[in-house]
């Protein structure tokens, strides 16, 4: 069997999602989940179904906080990402930031411009935000692919977010 050739950059346009992506959204989504929970098992996705992430999706498009982008391909859907503005704590300045939700970009259209071209689609939608004038975002600690992206764009280490069982294992006597 024949390796892929490569996609060209020309050959994919980033465009806002919108309804009519839905059925591809959620398959992706699904793709991006088992890929989160592969990667760390404490990652448990809750079952979902396609008319509730309808429903989901239709809300998110409707909230001006919140915006969410696909790269479409003549194939089909290449990729995606959703982003909202968030509420800093009450004691932090600026009082707002952008968040990225999801990213996720199919694995045979990798490395081909898609992630960074939908990042920057949803950067330029975040400016438009007033007093929002940076990125906060999680990382699976265990996805060092996906930590070396956000990394070659810009991102660094800020807060760490830390994980523990709610019970505490028991100490040796």
């Amino acid at each position: 069997m024949a390796a892929e050739r490569p996609i060209p950059l020309s050959s994919f346009v980033v465009r806002p999602a919108t309804m009519e992506d839905a059925s591809s959204l959620f398959h992706a989504w699904q793709r991006l989940r088992n890929h989160n929970a592969g990667i760390d098992r404490r990652f448990i996705p809750a079952p979902v179904s396609q008319d509730e992430f309808v429903l989901d999706l239709a809300e998110l498009l409707r909230r001006p906080q919140s915006a969410a982008f696909v790269a479409e391909l003549d194939r089909g859907l290449g990729g995606f990402i959703s982003g909202r503005v968030e509420q800093n704590q009450p004691d932090r300045l600026p009082s707002a930031h952008l968040t990225v939700g999801y990213l996720w970009v199919e694995p045979r259209f990798r490395r081909r411009g898609i992630a960074r071209a939908l990042f920057d689609a949803v950067a330029a939608w975040g400016r438009g935000h007033d007093g929002v004038a940076h990125f906060e975002m999680a990382v699976l600690n265990a996805d060092h692919a996906a930590a070396a992206f956000w990394r070659s764009i810009g991102f660094a280490p800020f807060i760490e977010r830390l994980w523990a069982p709610l019970s505490a294992p028991e100490a040796d006597a």
